[in-house]
């Protein structure tokens, strides 16, 4: 089907107008309620039973629960409303203008993930809910490129949403059964002054950290000697310094 003949493009174009930047510098960071507001319309028209969840000391920000259908189970298709933030001069098109050309689709989030949102409601378009054997559930959240605190208010709400998911990241058009998860600590020694010529009256934050470093490595090798996935280009637990 061409990339110019369909409503599923103007869809994708007027996703791609409203800026929703997500930063943990306030000076970039945007609201993303009208892009859940407009995707609320659209999923009400097909159909859907919608829920829009502010969240917690952030009323500008929400999450957006669309369900076709009813009971347990089910498959969700998930994606963020939210891009990052962007520098105008070094884009060749405007960010925000949805620009056709050469067979591709040019804005701010276009692949990273607001094109997605709209091909969930296309797909969906296809059903009726009183067809379905089990819900389909459309999530779109807040802040997935900067604190991911749409993600971390739908976890504390503790509400089931389906049995399968379907997350429409980017992938070069392969499918991905799983990622890697991600942990991100800080270690922080305060050393001691001395003298120079009696080392024994302070205490080296530098050699410190250096015993540190090495129990970390040790650690490193015993996680890859024991834990391997062949699915992942880098079969062992990755951990860095």
């Amino acid at each position: 089907m061409p990339i110019s003949s369909t409503p599923l493009l103007d869809r994708i174009r007027q996703l791609i107008a409203i800026p929703s930047v997500s930063s943990v510098s306030p000076q970039f960071d945007q609201s993303n309620r009208p892009v859940v507001d407009l995707l609320a319309n659209w999923l009400e028209d097909a159909g859907f039973a919608v829920r829009i969840e502010p969240l917690p000391e952030q009323p500008d920000k929400a999450n957006l629960i669309a369900t076709l259908g009813a009971g347990p189970g089910g498959l969700v298709l998930a994606g963020h409303t939210d891009t990052v933030p962007f520098d105008a001069g070094r884009w060749r098109y405007d960010p925000f203008g949805g620009v056709v050309a050469d067979g591709r689709i040019y804005g701010l989030g276009t692949a990273d993930m607001k094109a997605f949102l709209a091909l969930a409601l296309e797909a969906a378009r296809e059903f009726a809910a009183g067809s379905l054997r089990q819900p389909l559930v459309i999530l779109a959240t807040a802040d997935e490129e900067s604190s991911m605190h749409g993600a971390r208010a739908l976890a504390a709400a503790g509400r089931p949403l389906g049995r399968h998911a379907l997350i429409g990241e980017p992938t070069g058009l392969k499918p991905v059964r799983m990622h890697k998860g991600i942990l991100m600590e800080a270690i922080r020694l305060e050393g001691r002054s001395g003298h120079s010529s009696n080392p024994a009256l302070g205490v080296s934050a530098l050699e410190g950290m250096h015993r540190v470093i090495g129990e970390l490595l040790r650690w490193r090798a015993e996680l890859q000697a024991s834990h391997r996935n062949p699915l992942f280009e880098g079969e062992v637990p990755t951990l860095n310094l």
